[in-house]
């Protein structure tokens, strides 16, 4: 069974982001909501490669453009480095993604700048 790694889900608000999420942390978050059995439906994963909270407020403008979208709530863990989180997105993002692409991501993790690194998932 797929696993984001991340913890309990939080309401996706600008009042929770700001509680629960440290400033200028490095890290790795999903958005999604509970279903009826409350359990956490994931619908995009991503990370923040400088600020993890600020990253995670993209989240409810991005419902605010695209209420069709149903972040109404969030997941996050933070990351050592920017490689971990990277590596952490791409695990996510391939667990999730799965071949009906239930995941709202559009295309694969973009690489972090400035690194010469690859996916661990499918080596690209």
């Amino acid at each position: 069974m797929a696993s984001l790694d991340m913890g309990i889900s939080y309401d996706l608000t600008y009042d929770e982001i700001d509680r629960v999420i440290e400033d200028n942390k490095i890290g790795n978050y999903a958005y999604g909501y509970l279903d009826n059995r409350g359990v956490f439906i994931v619908l995009y994963v991503g990370r923040s490669d400088s600020d993890l909270k600020e990253r995670v407020k993209h989240g409810i403008t991005d419902m605010q453009n695209d209420p069709t979208l149903r972040y109404e709530r969030f997941k996050f863990s933070y990351a050592d480095t920017i490689i971990e989180a990277y590596e952490k997105e791409c695990k996510n993002y391939h667990e999730f993604r799965g071949e009906e692409g239930k995941l709202n991501n559009k295309e694969h993790p973009a690489k972090p700048e400035d690194y010469n690194v690859i996916c661990p998932i499918c080596k690209q």
